[in-house]
């Protein structure tokens, strides 16, 4: 029996991390009949998603993406395995940047069975993660304003915030059975956190602490928000550059209280998309009911928030220019 499994993200949920663990221990994972095929020059395959975006040429693949889909079909949808594809790019909502799911299926139509699987995080982290890595490359909107189209049209940047929308999506061309929603935090609790979680659903027999670790099994680990956003104001509208965001980063490490929960986010601002986004992950919760009668989103937890943005001290802002100070003194000497 052939299968195939389209991973769509979403982004920001150990993507990359999966993608550099799978790819790896491909050949562990061949011999246990889960293939990751190699193709293209990065671990992931955005290069599956490259016709359809405006994506960075090193994804680029030898052929279109519709035809490297066709050579996955003809290699291996008569093997007795399961192949594993995974690109974030899948899941991006932008109607000049959306894959054709509907083509892509028909390319894929030789596997015996095929599976969607999304993985879903509460909203305030993910906008959260979206404006940190934004600001990997430029300098984005205030945390003030991002969440706003979030809000009035359940996207941001592109990307769906409001989950049903991917839902929409893909139920035009896959069957309720043949897609799988995922809880991100109950997934990094589990068994050997996400890949665990993966391999169990899969039914790979093969624990997580047998693949080789990559980057310690944290992969693309996003910056401290707070950090980010006071680097960001400081030199806005450019780019903050990394010693700043390292600068920042220690001066908060420094007033950290212990397991520390920083939040890009004021409490109203974290109550304003807790109360929007409940009633919609509970429309998504109830529509996967009949198949998935055990999915939830994980609620925010505000009470697990140790520093709101609001709630910066203003000796973070005395510490921060003391340390630059410091540093123009010893490049001046």
């Amino acid at each position: 029996m052939s299968k195939v499994v389209l991973h769509i993200g979403t982004h920001k949920t150990a993507t990359t991390t999966i993608q550099d663990m799978f790819h790896k221990n491909a050949p562990l994972l061949e011999k246990h009949g889960l293939i990751y095929p190699r193709i293209g020059r990065v671990t992931g395959h955005h290069g599956l998603a490259y016709d359809w975006s405006a994506l960075p040429p090193v994804y680029k693949l030898d052929s279109s993406s519709l035809d490297a889909f066709g050579w996955i079909a003809r290699e291996y949808a008569d093997r007795d395995a399961t192949v594993f594809l995974s690109s974030e790019e899948f899941s991006r909502d932008n109607p000049k940047a959306s894959v054709d799911f509907a083509a892509v299926r028909e390319r894929l139509a030789p596997f015996d069975e095929i599976e969607v699987i999304c993985v879903l995080r509460t909203q305030w982290q993910f906008i959260q993660s979206i404006y940190l890595e934004l600001s990997r490359r430029n300098n984005p909107p205030r945390p003030s304003t991002i969440a706003k189209p979030a809000i009035e049209k359940g996207t941001s940047m592109g990307l769906a915030v409001d989950y049903n929308l991917i839902l929409d999506r893909l139920e035009k061309v896959f069957a309720p059975e043949e897609i799988t929603l995922l809880d991100f935090k109950t997934c990094s609790q589990a068994e050997g956190r996400i890949i665990g979680t993966l391999l169990r659903h899969l039914d790979i027999d093969l624990k997580a602490e047998a693949l080789e670790l990559v980057n310690d099994g944290v992969s693309n680990k996003s910056p401290h928000p707070l950090a980010t956003w006071i680097s960001n104001v400081a030199v806005e509208p450019a780019s903050a550059p990394d010693w700043l965001l390292a600068h920042a980063t220690a001066v908060f490490k420094e007033e950290a209280k212990e397991n520390d929960v920083p939040c890009l986010f004021t409490q109203n601002e974290f109550k304003t998309m807790a109360e929007h986004f409940g009633p919609l992950n509970a429309r998504l919760e109830e529509r996967r009911r009949a198949v998935q009668p055990d999915f939830r989103i994980s609620e925010p937890d505000g009470d697990a928030i140790t520093l709101y943005r609001n709630q910066t001290k203003q000796s973070v802002w005395n510490k921060l220019a003391r340390r630059l100070a410091l540093e123009r003194m010893k490049t001046e000497k």
